[in-house]
C-alpha cells in the first residue's frame, strides 16, 4: 500500500464554461462544471490530515475492505448505498430490434442517484472563475516535468507540461509567450517585454497537451504565459489568430 502521507490533496477550484447554444440559436449559453476529481488517495490523504491520532494504514485497510466489498455486490447484481451519498445500480444499454436480439449477458453499465445529502453539499457551492467558450485554447494544467510535485511553477531552461483543450499551435500565426506579471499581480501588455519560446523547444502539439522547454533567458519571478494559434487542420490556417492567458506561475532556477 502506498504511504497516505505522500498523497497530495484534491484541487478545490470551480471554473464554469458557458457554451453557446447552437440548437437554440437564441443567443443562450449551456454551461458546463470543471471536474476536479478527488481520488481515492485524496480522500484517504485528507481524512489521515484531519484526524492526525488515526492509523492511516488501518484507514487505508478498512477503505479497501469497503471498496472490494462494493465491487462484490455489484457482481452480484444489487444495487449499493455508497455512504447514504447515492445509490450505485445496473442499467443494460440494448438496441435489440427484437427478442432474440438481447443478449443474456447483456451490455451492463453503473448509473448513479445522488441522496438528499449529497445534493445538499454542493448548495454553498461559488464560482471561482467563469470561462466563455469561443473556440479558444483552454489551459487547465500547467506542470514541471523536471519537478511534478511543485505546483504553479516552472523551471528555467526544463520541459513543462500544459494540457487543455483546443491547445494545437499551428496555422500562420502561432506562438508560446511568457509575459512578465508586476508587484500587484498585473501582467505587462508591453510585448516587446514578452519572451517568446523558440519553435523548435515545441516537442509535443496536440490538442490536449503542450510539452515545450522553458526559456533560458526568463529571469525569476512571476510570468503568465500567452498560448496564439491560428491552426484550423492540416495545413489549413485560421483567419483570426486565437490567443489565451495562463494563470500566474512563477519561474524559478535549478
Amino acid at each position: 500500500m502506498e504511504n497516505i502521507s505522500t498523497l497530495e490533496n484534491s484541487s478545490s477550484i470551480l471554473s464554469v464554461t458557458l457554451h453557446e447554444n447552437n440548437f437554440t440559436k437564441d443567443g443562450s449559453y449551456y454551461a458546463t462544471v470543471s471536474r476536479n476529481t478527488a481520488t481515492f488517495k485524496n480522500i484517504l490523504s485528507e481524512i489521515a490530515e484531519d484526524n492526525k491520532g488515526m492509523d492511516p494504514f488501518m484507514l487505508q485497510f478498512a477503505a479497501i475492505l469497503i471498496q472490494k466489498k462494493i465491487l462484490k455486490m455489484l457482481e452480484q447484481g444489487k444495487a449499493v448505498n455508497v455512504l447514504d451519498l447515492g445509490t450505485m445500480y445496473i442499467a443494460m444499454k440494448c438496441n435489440a430490434k427484437g427478442k432474440s436480439d438481447v443478449s443474456e449477458s447483456g451490455n451492463f453499465y453503473i448509473k448513479f442517484t445522488p441522496t438528499p445529502l449529497a445534493n445538499e453539499a454542493i448548495t454553498s457551492l461559488s464560482v471561482d472563475k467563469i470561462v466563455y467558450a469561443d473556440g479558444s485554447p483552454e489551459i487547465t494544467k500547467i506542470t514541471d516535468l523536471s519537478d511534478v510535485e511543485s505546483k504553479n511553477t516552472l523551471t528555467k531552461g526544463k520541459p513543462c507540461r500544459i494540457t487543455g483543450s483546443r491547445l494545437k499551435l499551428g496555422g500562420e500565426n502561432w506562438g508560446i509567450y511568457f509575459a512578465p506579471v508586476d508587484s500587484e499581480g498585473k501582467m505587462n501588455s508591453d510585448e516587446s517585454q514578452w519572451i517568446k519560446t523558440d519553435e523548435s523547444s515545441l516537442f509535443r502539439n496536440k490538442p490536449s497537451e503542450l510539452n515545450f522547454f522553458v526559456p533560458d533567458s526568463l529571469t525569476e519571478g512571476n510570468w503568465q504565459i500567452v498560448l496564439r494559434t491560428s491552426y484550423l487542420g492540416k495545413g489549413t490556417s485560421r483567419k483570426t489568430m486565437l490567443e489565451t492567458v495562463s494563470e500566474i506561475i512563477t519561474v524559478k532556477s535549478e
